[in-house]
């Protein structure tokens, strides 16, 4: 049973909570991973009926042996989780396939949210699947790829001068006038957050039912980081793990409000008033309107005996070319980033610890960011 806590206010959904019987612990021991798996492979833990999903094959992404940097960092268990090759392009085909899926099921007349990037060519794709209107907000500053993608799926879109934050708040006010469903990929619409954790039901299966030692994910708010540790923490209450993961959070030096409360020992967050101007736009998130969903996920670093780390912008643009040169893979910015951190942080690691970077989003969705 999916209990739901809904928020008049904020024109969403404040939590959502599963009862985990034995039964259902049972039938995930007994599954194996196929490669054609989809997000809906766990439709017990996501809170809309299957026969409602919106889907385009999103989830089963592989798992792959970073085999130059291994050897470059001395550890044998380090692996890409490759979001890239989503039907969008990026991670946040889960959340807005979720999202859409609900909305469908209750009726919904449309969508509506703020993107720097990735939610809004997701929401957009997804939104025309279902048949749905769909209005976005999304700052100039967007990659002009991504752009482009949101027109020609046949969203609504709306560019501003001001940053995502900004963005943020002209869509929570217009979606309690006009009863559009926010799907803004912040924390301010759990059901979405709810396919994030597929991520994590994937990797336990990739890794032979083992957890790994570390999982570091690219951080804007952080609700990806926040819904794959909540997925490892039901398997653990399904007693088919004793270990959670350390999760680390990334983000860009010039835009890293939450690095900037973990090092300085803060409890809470801040919003960031020092500018956005990064190459990593899909990470530049200043928190300025809701700073607490960067506590949120600063408490959540902590609690795993994570740890967080910034990232220059040299390296930011150097790790995306070394990785697509000597792994062949392309990421965009942002989502190299969990590569490069995991050499910042390389002193804590041990040699066999088994260690995830999620590649978040494809390089052609920002080829065209060479600064």
């Amino acid at each position: 049973m999916k209990v739901l806590y809904r928020c008049p206010e904020c024109n969403g959904i404040l939590n959502v909570e599963y009862d985990l019987p034995s039964s259902l612990a049972e039938k995930l021991q007994s599954k194996k991973f196929p490669v054609s798996t989809s997000i809906w492979e766990f439709d017990e833990l996501l809170p809309v009926k299957t026969e409602y999903s919106v889907t385009m094959g999103e989830g089963g992404t592989p798992l792959l042996s970073l085999d130059y940097s291994r050897k470059e960092e001395n550890l044998s268990n380090w692996f890409l989780k490759n979001e890239s090759i989503q039907p969008t392009g990026a991670f946040k085909d889960r959340p807005l396939a979720v999202a859409v899926s609900f909305a469908k099921e209750h009726q919904l007349k449309g969508i509506i949210t703020a993107s720097t990037g990735n939610t809004a060519v997701a929401a957009s794709a997804y939104a025309a699947k279902s048949g749905m209107y769909c209005k976005i907000y999304v700052p100039q500053t967007a990659s002009s790829e991504k752009l482009q993608l949101m027109h020609v799926y046949g969203a609504d879109v709306v560019p501003i001068e001001g940053n995502f934050s900004e963005a943020y708040h002209i869509v929570k006010e217009e979606a309690v006038k006009t009863q559009l469903f926010n799907v803004t990929s912040t924390f301010i619409n759990p059901i979405a957050i709810e396919g994030n954790k597929t991520v994590a039901y994937e990797l336990w299966y990739q890794l032979q039912k083992q957890v790994p030692d570390w999982i570091v994910v690219p951080i804007g708010a952080g609700p990806l980081l926040i819904g794959v540790y909540k997925g490892f923490q039901e398997l653990k209450q399904l007693g088919l793990t004793k270990k959670l993961p350390r999760m680390v959070g990334v983000q860009a030096e010039n835009v890293s409000p939450i690095v900037q409360a973990y090092r300085e020992g803060s409890a809470k967050v801040s919003g960031w008033d020092k500018g956005t101007g990064t190459s990593a736009v899909g990470i530049a998130d200043p928190l300025t309107n809701y700073p607490e969903d960067g506590t949120r996920t600063l408490s959540v670093i902590r609690e795993s005996e994570g740890t967080a780390v910034r990232i220059c912008e040299k390296e930011l643009l150097q790790e995306r070319k070394d990785i697509a040169s000597k792994e062949g893979i392309l990421l965009e910015i942002s989502a190299a980033a969990a590569v490069t951190a995991v050499k910042k942080i390389r002193g804590s690691l041990q040699e066999k610890d088994i260690v995830i970077s999620v590649g978040t989003g494809h390089g052609l969705k920002d080829l065209s960011i060479t600064k």
